[in-house]
């Protein structure tokens, strides 16, 4: 076959099986796709587009900065996913993944982000092109009130914050005063909501929402680690 009717080839590495039966399934009929397959442990094949969920493909984007020297183009990375707070969706497309798509999507949605992304235009649903464009409207928050902000949802008081950080009182009264007015936020408690509903809280507060929907959650897609991404990206 001719380079110049060399189909488009695409890897899904989801971990919900269940996804990842689907998309195979309905990339398999799309014209000009194919969609390839590859053990674990066998060496990652020459494709044009990676679909992963989130955890897979932040990982993947990660693993190929690191490897500054790479041999061959790294394909492009669609992320297919429940996480839609405005933190997760611009910190993937700031690490520099293509596409963003709920799990929810239909076919056409499925098959155009992976034809654009291919040719190195980014496509995002639209329940995360909101997220971004609603997130664009608002001040956002320092990295010193984005800190205070953590210690805050953790119950600590200003008090202690300030012993934390090692900054006086009355500093810290005015970063939450300003967390309080950029957030829209009345209290404390409010603030903390808030926050927690755009994601803004660390990944690993008890206060984030679960960025899994639970009807597509697995064992087996908790169990695995960053380390078994790597492995299967090596």
């Amino acid at each position: 076959m001719t380079a110049l009717f060399r189909p488009l080839r695409v890897l899904a590495r989801h971990r919900d099986p269940l996804l990842a039966a689907g998309i195979n399934a309905a990339l398999g009929g799309a014209p000009g796709i194919e969609v390839v397959t590859a053990c674990d442990n066998a060496p990652f094949p020459d494709v044009e587009v990676l679909i992963c969920d989130y955890e897979s493909g932040m990982a993947w984007v990660h693993h190929q900065r690191l490897r500054a020297s790479a041999e061959r183009h790294a394909p492009g990375v669609v992320i297919i996913t429940w996480r839609d707070s405005e933190a997760d969706v611009r910190a993937a497309l700031q690490s520099g993944i293509g596409g963003y798509l709920m799990g929810n999507c239909g076919v056409n949605e499925l098959v155009e982000a992976v034809r654009s992304v291919a040719q190195g235009s980014p496509c995002i649903c639209a329940v995360a092109a909101a997220r971004v464009a609603k997130s664009l409207t608002r001040t956002p928050l320092t990295m010193r009130e984005s800190e205070i902000l953590q210690l805050m949802a953790s119950g600590m008081s200003n008090k202690l914050i300030a012993s934390q950080l090692c900054i006086a009182l009355g500093t810290v009264k005015a970063h939450a005063k300003s967390i309080l007015d950029k957030l829209g936020a009345r209290s404390r408690t409010q603030a903390t909501v808030i926050a927690a509903q755009r994601g803004l809280l660390a990944p690993h507060s008890p206060l984030r929402p679960a960025s899994v929907h639970p009807r597509h959650q697995t064992a087996a897609a908790s169990g695995q680690s960053y380390h078994a991404d790597r492995q299967s990206f090596a």
